[in-house]
């Protein structure tokens, strides 16, 4: 499952289509915002500054499980960094990435129901999500909890979009978001901030990082989050059920441990978030209240040892437990998701230009729940070889790897990519690969439809991309092509199954730019996500996606907007209407140590749903306050 990869933060660990996008100008609310963007970004932009500044450099290493230059990354790659996430003012990983160019996110309800993920038009269960280089998806869906993920320990976030199954293994097909947390620098840092608003919302958030003697650091956050919620389910469309309102609760700390030991560094994590969802199901009466209980927790121990000039060794021991109950609902039921990894990696550069990564990992995952799992337990053996190369103008990328379970088998994949600098900012590239998916313990050993005899779901991957980069802009246009097979659904007799397939065909065109103060990044998707068993559009997944996000900084107060716009969808029998939302933010530092914080979310308020029957948050206004002390 690809647990340990090169890191900034760990210093070695892990971690065609339509091209026209039609928007429909029908709702009022809509055309405000549309009105509203092109003015914002022109009186933003108008006061930057016209020299370049060279602030896009950013450094990825999900890419190629190797340090590169988010520029040089043949697939795409998006970064977050601290200071990205500060300005968003969110509560929470999927308010976070909703911005993030080629995706989609569906949530059944407000801030602590379900998440999903979809990155160009792969199912939810094929977005492989990190922490610390620990893969957080559950073992009975094969999915992450990512609405449980908290911010406040994050350092940096890199969103892989495409299959890189090669790198990572399963899960890995749709795309990779991984997490780095936070670690003290050489100067010491702390923060305090406090946050209320809408829905009787309350957070605190707390953290601080210190170097000691002797090479030794040492980090500590922690977060408390309360909010009262919405009555998120539709009475209209769902009869019924429960119109009450559905709060959630959350705590989180983290710890972070590291000492440098001569020859390299060795660092130890912990984290864990925990609290109460209060949702709304389909089964009881309207009085049934329903809520579920929920724990993630992780520990890892990894070190990076240089063995020479040009050899570098990874190794580390992580687990990561996955805990869900819900006693008070109409049919209670827990489910425990416990995962260990070890790995080594090796990071070789065999010379100028050329570099080699190597790794084994062997994986133990094991389940445990009220729902009689015909087998609990099973290993995985992995094995993985790459390459990267730059030579002159052509770059050359290439890896495989092997994913050996003691269930169902061996899966093997592979990538190839090629890259040509027709100039010194302009570059065309393209890239092929397979991929694969794991059955999950559901899918495999449920007495309820369960089926041994499962094949792993594959893809046969095709991109193509033309980017534009300079020191300050970089603008990246990729036709892609994913064609899946063997893909797990139910049969007539609702027993699982390798009976699906699929295929999304699309194009996607990124961008971002820095000009003095001003911070603009957006991106626009067409895509064709089809069920070819039957020829109809996949569902909760939309045709056309567009994104823009602009930040602007004018002395002491900062001031950001970011629209995103979802087409259409099918759910079901039914078709969820297209919506677009704006959220704004402000900020005012008072002195050195105070800052003061504003957030508007879904200024327009837009009514729209991403699961059929479920709303969303409306309009929503919240404040806070950041104390920082100078060190």
């Amino acid at each position: 499952m690809g647990a340990v990869v090169n890191s900034p933060k760990l210093s070695g660990m892990v971690a065609t289509g339509n091209f026209a996008m039609i928007y429909s100008m029908k709702n009022v609310k809509f055309k405000a915002q549309m009105a509203f963007l092109p003015l914002a970004i022109s009186a933003m932009a108008a006061t930057g500054s016209a020299q370049a500044q060279n602030q896009l450099k950013e450094t990825v290493v999900t890419a190629s499980r190797l340090e590169q230059q988010q520029r040089d990354a043949l697939s795409a790659t998006t970064v977050l960094t601290r200071s990205d996430i500060d300005r968003a003012q969110v509560s929470d990983l999927p308010g976070l990435l909703k911005n993030v160019t080629g995706m989609e996110w569906t949530q059944s309800g407000g801030a602590g129901t379900v998440s999903s993920a979809f990155i160009r038009g792969a199912e939810s269960r094929h977005t492989l999500i990190l922490v610390d280089g620990m893969p957080v998806n559950n073992l009975n869906f094969g999915t992450a909890a990512p609405e449980h993920i908290p911010l406040s320990n994050i350092e940096r976030i890199e969103i892989v979009r495409g299959n890189v199954s090669s790198l990572y293994g399963s899960a890995a097909i749709g795309g990779v978001i991984q997490i780095f947390t936070r670690e003290a620098g050489d100067k010491p840092y702390g923060a305090v901030t406090v946050q209320a608003g809408s829905r009787n919302y309350s957070q605190i958030q707390a953290g601080a990082g210190v170097k000691l003697g002797a090479g030794t650091r040492i980090s500590f956050t922690t977060d408390s989050l309360k909010d009262d919620g919405f009555n998120a389910i539709d009475q209209a469309k769902i009869a019924g059920t429960n119109p009450d309102l559905d709060g959630y609760r959350r705590q989180s700390w983290s710890l972070g441990l590291s000492q440098d030991i001569g020859i390299g560094k060795v660092n130890l994590t912990a984290r864990e978030s925990s609290g109460v969802t209060a949702y709304d199901s389909n089964f009881g009466p309207a009085t049934q209240a329903d809520e579920s209980k929920f724990r993630l927790a992780g520990m890892a121990l990894a070190g990076s040892f240089k063995l020479g000039s040009q050899v570098e060794l990874d190794a580390g021991l992580a687990q990561q437990k996955d805990q869900l109950r819900a006693d008070l609902t109409a049919f209670p039921y827990f489910v425990n998701s416990s995962t260990d990894t070890s790995s080594l990696g090796l990071r070789w550069q065999v010379a100028a230009g050329h570099r080699l990564s190597a790794g084994i990992e062997q994986t133990q995952q094991r389940i445990e729940s009220n729902t009689a799992y015909t087998r609990s337990a099973r290993t995985q053996d992995s094995a993985r070889l790459g390459y990267v190369g730059n030579f002159d103008r052509h770059q050359v990328q290439a890896n495989v790897r092997q994913d050996s379970y003691s269930d169902f088998g061996t899966a093997s994949t592979w990538l190839a990519g090629y890259g040509y600098q027709v100039t010194d900012a302009l570059r065309v590239a393209a890239q092929v690969s397979t991929g694969f998916n794991a059955p999950t313990f559901n899918d495999l050993y449920n007495p309820f439809g369960g089926n041994t005899a499962l094949r792993p779901e594959k893809v046969d991957s095709r991109e193509f991309s033309v980017q534009y980069a300079t020191d300050s802009t970089e603008t990246r246009l990729v036709v892609f092509s994913n064609q899946f097979v063997d893909l797990i659904a139910n049969d007539a007799f609702f027993n699982r199954a390798n009976i699906a397939s699929a295929r999304n065909d699309g194009a996607e065109l990124s961008f971002r730019g820095k000009w003095g103060a001003t911070q603009v990044s957006g991106g626009l998707t067409a895509q064709n996500p089809q069920n070819l068993v039957n020829n109809t559009r996949l569902l909760r997944r939309a045709m056309s996606l567009a994104n823009l996000g602009v930040d602007h900084e004018l002395g002491d107060v900062s001031v950001g907007a970011r629209w995103r716009y979802v087409g259409d969808r099918i759910d079901g029998v039914n078709t969820l209407a297209a919506y677009s939302v704006l959220d704004l933010t402000a900020a005012y530092r008072i002195n050195k140590e105070w800052k003061l914080l504003g957030r508007i979310d879904n200024l327009f308020d837009a009514r729209y749903e991403t699961v059929y029957g479920y709303r969303q948050a409306g309009l929503g206004a919240f404040v806070g306050v950041t104390w920082q002390p100078v060190p």
